[in-house]
């Protein structure tokens, strides 16, 4: 009966210290304002007990590591950070002087019928070029802005030592719409080029001086703007580049098959004089250009050195070069394909690739600090959510131990009293 007396007391007497420390906080106003509610309380310790953090930590770690390995995959996907289009090589071609319309003399001494002014060659031709996007980055030339203009330069210029100035325009050329490369797919620039050579121009690359060379020089200016289109964990992001290039190249004589009405090689086959591309383009700004532009640095080299033909009108003993050209097959006078058709300037070259490190630095940043940071998460989540497991677990065990052991309190009681 001890046992049954003491417990209530007990419990009143708890009661009694719990409202007495309850009247005494509440002395103070602010004190019964800021005190907590028990249930305030309890519920805050539910959200930190073991079992809660346990699984916020295990929860949460495959979420990093999911997040980690999608990092992973974009730092692989963007390794190499650059990869040129990959473009079919055209079918070599020339300009064809059975375009050429030709006063007298000047026609019959090249075995032309003489034409109808405007002397020289007027013609519009379409070029079609298919190129592979093998990189990471949508690629669009946009037709708006974008113009290709040719440059005859000034021979009076280029015999005194100058570069060829002021330049004459001899073709423009733009695009027919909007050149889309879309990623690891292929795209097609069509060019539409109004050639307009006068007849100025095309007796100036015949000049007994510039066939005694065996070339001639031409420069281009290229106006276009380049718009990329690039993703990164989903996020995607475009940027439009404008730029402008000053090239120079070397062009001459050759040999192309004669064409019917329908733009299809005759049969049997038939050829006719033109003038076709020697060398490919070097390209950057135009004092760099003029600078490291040479017939010997774009692949011409002179072979051998023979009497001029009397009828050029050169002085007696001036020697013609024999030459070989990326662009020409010298046993057939034939045009072939040259590669790479487009060449930098060192200068160029070097701006170009600190563009490409700038973007290449931006883009890793971003991948490593997610690397980095989602990896030190799923660290920390696996770690706490298995601590915290254990510890639950350990609680828990210890609690069923506990729930399995008789009243002590009472116990002693009965065993007092007997």
């Amino acid at each position: 009966m001890t046992s049954f007396v003491i417990l209530p007391m007990l419990r009143r007497d708890a009661e009694k210290r719990f409202v007495t420390r309850g009247i005494l906080l509440s002395s103070h106003p602010s004190s019964f304002v800021e005190a907590p509610s028990l249930a305030t309380i309890m519920g805050c310790c539910k959200c930190c007990t073991p079992k809660v953090q346990a699984i916020v930590g295990l929860s949460s770690a495959p979420l990093n590591f999911a997040i980690l390995i999608w990092a992973i995959a974009e730092k692989v996907r963007w390794t190499p950070f650059y990869v040129p289009l990959e473009c079919d090589t055209p079918t070599p071609d020339g300009v064809r002087l059975s375009l050429l319309s030709m006063p007298s003399p000047y026609a019959e001494s090249m075995g032309l019928t003489p034409g109808s002014p405007p002397h020289g060659i007027y013609a519009n031709m379409t070029v079609s070029t298919s190129c592979f996007n093998p990189g990471q980055a949508k690629t669009t030339i946009l037709a708006a802005g974008f113009e290709a203009v040719e440059l005859a330069p000034n021979l009076t210029d280029l015999e005194n030592g100058g570069f060829g100035v002021p330049y004459t325009v001899s073709a423009r050329a733009h695009l027919a719409g909007d050149a889309v490369y879309p990623i690891g797919g292929r795209g097609e620039m069509v060019t539409v080029a109004q050639t307009a050579m006068t007849m100025e121009n095309i007796l100036a690359s015949m000049t007994p001086d510039a066939i005694a060379r065996g070339y001639s020089l031409s420069y281009a200016r290229v106006t276009q703007t380049v718009q990329t289109c690039a993703a990164i964990f989903g996020l995607v992001s475009c940027t439009d580049v404008p730029s402008e290039q000053f090239c120079g190249s070397y062009a001459g004589n050759c040999v192309v098959p004669v064409l019917d009405s329908s733009g299809d090689p005759v049969v049997p086959e038939q050829l006719e004089p033109a003038l076709c591309a020697y060398t490919g383009k070097l390209c950057g700004e135009e004092a760099e250009v003029h600078a490291q532009l040479s017939p010997e640095a774009m692949g011409i080299q002179v072979v051998n050195r023979t009497a001029c033909d009397a009828a050029l009108g050169l002085p007696n003993g001036t020697l013609c070069n024999a030459i070989e050209a990326p662009g020409v097959d010298p046993a057939t006078l034939r045009p072939r394909a040259v590669e790479p058709a487009i060449t930098l300037t060192t200068e160029a070259l070097a701006r170009m690739n600190e563009g490409l490190a700038v973007a290449e630095s931006a883009i890793n940043m971003m991948i490593w600090l997610c690397i980095g940071f989602q990896g030190l998460l799923f660290v920390i989540n696996l770690a706490s959510g298995l601590f915290n497991l254990r510890k639950h677990l350990r609680a828990k065990a210890a609690q069923a131990e506990a729930r399995g052991a008789p009243p002590t309190l009472a116990t002693n009681a009965l065993d007092g009293k007997a």
